[in-house]
């Protein structure tokens, strides 16, 4: 121990990542307010490194893998500049962003306080693995108790995706296997004897735990993922002294633990393995259709892709027919999402650190201890973390694996604490001064400023969200509804000054302007007109940070067609801006029923033109449509097909639809409607 570090710093520096860690796990794309906290907690850890850094000049560490993680980062942060959707990409610039930033403080900190705090650090990470396989196993044996039919026994544990739980197991099982077997060698007696070694012990329970709820997730991706990586475990401990007899103790661990959990399944993984069942699973088959449109979407915009996280705001447009399987969120593969979102550089950064993971691998399996001189031990814990870090990476090539939180922070911090076993640990002569810096207290200052700014719009984000999409909290503060309603006015309006490219507030406050110019006193045309064209500017300026909202340009024609009198068009030209804004929304979202039924009755229906109405609504059939909405379409044109006396063509939809599903109700109650009145026609007219 080095008595010259102080104690604080030890603790602050393990405190914090592991805060931001725990922090992260119930994120899953949707609550922002703890995305918002957690990444002002690593930017807040992130000052306390760099500014003594700063402050002495900025020595950058030696080697590549810094300066890759340090472009990376900035790569990100310039995507957003250009992202057709900056609002949702500045979200998924420190979803993914958390990979490189978490590696850059790290390998920051000092040597002899980074060697204290990781102690600490790696018992949150033990507890973190006990705590994550206790949620899987308490939920699949809960589900199983419920009567859970096999398909959805899989546990998810804090996460929105069993594969990608999976994932995070895999990402914890490795660099616990590797500190097990080394502490086990230590022993100093022969392996199997009766002599106990609590420490090993402890950690063999651990990894039976994790490998227990890793088999209770029945993933196929992390079970290849595991299987590809063992090997390497195999090779780098099976051929120490006693290497052999563990590696058959943690064989026959997980062999036992997927017996146990596989039983109640039964044993349909392997089945799902099989290449017969892989080419016509419906889930594999959508996966690849999902990447032939990840693919269009790349060739439509080839260079600097659509935007970090915009991948489920432009996939309803290039859904193909046979892709039903899917909710459109993220493509299944990280490489091609990447270079949709991205382009090519953006994929070859991510190229880039599998390749760099795999020289990692080489370097430490061959190199290390000849080389580099590194000591056995070092060498060993820094492949196990490396390779905890290289299963998550192969396993998004058939998974949403870096676009989880917790996952993207956890492999920055792993890799970062093996590169400084296997890196070049040395430091170049400060670099401010030579760039002609000579007081760190400017970019300190820089840095304080970065941080401020990014953790105003962080919070006014989480802000947003706690005050205009989840706030059944806010019942209990503000129990009168009419000081409630005004509150979140104001609320909105504030937000939309200090955070003009979040969207939800400017919805919230269009659709209010327009609830009060329907209440309001019809005599009083110009306060109408004013509070119409109020909600106008703020439906087009929810635009401004995520356009593709079919939404809102819903809103927005109907906004033309019902109050376009108030603002001085006549009725071609409320039609006309209508059915432009829905036309755009429609292009958005080409599987939206209600936009589709609008145009077709306002542009041909209503013109006269049924046929061409009916062909249109008829047109939607040919989109990919899941049951539900593709009834409703069939519902609408039958109500069409009924306005314009065409009965006979109405029953035939009617059967069409019921065929196929036999369960919606509307379609039934006016089926057997037509038949009775048909029935009391013919009756009188016998």
């Amino acid at each position: 121990m080095n008595p010259a570090v102080p104690s604080y710093r030890v603790g602050l520096y393990a405190a914090f990542p592991l805060i931001a860690y725990f922090l992260s796990w119930y994120y899953n794309g949707q609550m922002i307010p703890l995305l918002a906290v957690t990444s002002m907690v690593l930017m807040v850890w992130g000052a306390l490194v760099w500014w003594p850094r700063l402050g002495e000049g900025l020595a950058w560490p030696r080697g590549f893998l810094p300066i890759f993680m340090l472009l990376w980062l900035l790569w990100f942060g310039l995507t957003l500049f250009w992202s057709g959707s900056p609002y949702t990409s500045w979200f998924y610039f420190w979803v993914l962003g958390a990979l490189p930033l978490t590696f850059l403080i790290s390998v920051m900190i000092p040597a002899p306080v980074a060697e204290r705090a990781w102690p600490w650090f790696w018992r949150g990470i033990l507890l973190s693995a006990w705590i994550l396989s206790g949620m899987a196993l308490w939920q699949y044996y809960h589900w199983m108790g419920q009567g859970v039919g096999l398909s959805g026994l899989r546990p998810y544990g804090p996460l929105l995706d069993t594969n990608s739980f999976a994932a995070w197991l895999n990402l914890l099982f490795f660099p616990i296997l590797a500190v097990y077997l080394i502490d086990d060698e230590k022993r100093g007696t022969r392996f199997g004897s009766l002599q106990l070694n609590m420490v090993g012990l402890f950690y063999l329970a651990t990894l039976t735990v994790i490998l227990l709820a890793f088999f209770s997730t029945n993933s196929r991706g992390g079970l290849l993922a595991w299987v590809s990586t063992m090997p390497f475990v195999f090779w780098a401990f099976g051929r120490r002294p006693g290497g052999w007899a563990r590696m058959a103790v943690i064989t026959a661990v997980a062999l036992i633990s997927f017996s146990l959990l596989g039983y109640p399944q039964g044993y349909d993984l392997l089945g799902h393995l099989a290449p017969g069942f892989i080419t016509h699973n419906l889930s594999t088959v959508a996966r690849g259709l999902m990447w032939v449109a990840t693919w269009h979407m790349f060739l439509s915009h080839p260079w600097l892709g659509t935007g970090l996280g915009s991948y489920f705001l432009n996939y309803p447009a290039y859904r193909l027919p046979g892709e039903l399987a899917s909710a459109g969120t993220y493509a299944h593969n990280d490489y091609l999402e990447y270079l949709a979102e991205g382009g090519l550089i953006n994929l070859g950064f991510l190229l880039g650190f599998a390749a760099t993971l795999m020289y990692a691998l080489y370097r430490l399996l061959y190199r290390a201890g000849k080389v580099l001189q590194v000591p056995d031990e070092r060498r060993l814990q820094a492949l196990g973390l490396v390779l905890g870090v290289f299963a998550v990476t192969g396993h998004a090539l058939g998974n949403f694996i870096f676009y989880n939180l917790p996952l993207s922070l956890l492999a920055g911090l792993f890799l970062a604490r093996a590169w400084r076993f296997y890196g070049i640990q040395a430091e170049t002569m400060p670099l401010l001064p030579r760039i002609g810096i000579n007081h760190g207290f400017i970019v300190q200052a820089l840095l304080v400023l970065a941080v401020v700014a990014a953790s105003w719009n962080l919070t006014a984000d989480g802000a947003t969200f706690a005050l205009l999409s989840e706030n059944g909290w806010l019942n209990r503060l503000i129990s009168n509804a009419n000081q409630r309603a005004v509150f979140l006015l104001k609320a909105a309006d504030a937000l939309t000054l200090v955070r003009p490219l979040a969207t939800q507030p400017h919805v919230y406050l269009a659709n209010t302007y327009l609830s009060l110019a329907d209440r309001g006193n019809q005599t009083d045309i110009a306060q109408r007109r004013s509070l119409v064209k109020a909600a106008l500017r703020q439906y087009r300026q929810s635009l401004v940070g995520i356009p593709q909202q079919s939404g809102v340009w819903n809103s927005i024609g109907t906004l033309y067609l019902e109050q376009g009198a108030l603002l001085g068009l006549d009725k071609a030209q409320q039609d006309r801006l209508a059915l432009l804004a829905w036309r755009k929304g429609l292009a958005i979202n080409p599987e939206s029923v209600g936009l589709r039924n609008k145009i077709a009755q306002l542009a041909y229906v209503d013109q006269g033109h049924v046929g061409e109405g009916i062909a249109f609504l008829s047109a939607g059939l040919r989109r990919p449509l899941f049951p539900y909405p593709r009834s409703n379409l069939q519902m609408e044109i039958a109500l069409t097909q009924w306005r314009a006396g065409e009965k006979h063509a109405t029953e035939a939809t009617l059967l069409q639809l019921l065929r196929a599903n036999p369960g919606y109700t509307p379609a039934v109650s006016w089926l057997q409607s037509i038949h009775r009145q048909t029935a009391k026609e013919a009756a009188i007219s016998h």
